[in-house]
């Protein structure tokens, strides 16, 4: 019974992520990977897309974190594929990369003392 209910809800997921063109891998741990990208030479925030003409939002930051950010750091898109497609990103993506770039942010700004 709880087999039958795990290759289901893998299915599921499986089936969403590649609809999403996102690799859940990436999302599962922000707290730790911004730790371990506070320790690289250069670190880099996360930012997302809303759609291909909007500019890369990066949450979780104050203002004065956020203008830190721009002049001194890079960030890296976590939904790249918005680049290329039409069209608004869907409502459950747009949660997905809102929270886990939110943890990321705070916990790397955190780490790197801003």
């Amino acid at each position: 019974m709880r087999l039958g209910l795990i290759v289901a809800l893998s299915a599921v997921l499986a089936i969403s992520s590649h609809g999403m063109n996102l690799d859940l891998r990436k999302f599962q741990y922000p707290v730790e990977d911004a730790k371990s990208m506070a320790k690289s030479v250069t670190p880099r925030f996360c930012a997302f897309l809303l759609n291909s003409d909007s500019r890369p939002r990066v949450p979780g930051l104050t203002r004065e974190q956020g203008l830190v950010v721009k002049q001194k750091y890079r960030h890296r898109l976590m939904n790249e594929h918005q680049l290329y497609g039409k069209g608004d990103t869907p409502n459950d993506e747009k949660i997905l990369l809102e929270r886990y770039c939110t943890r990321y942010n705070r916990t790397l700004a955190s780490e790197l003392g801003l």
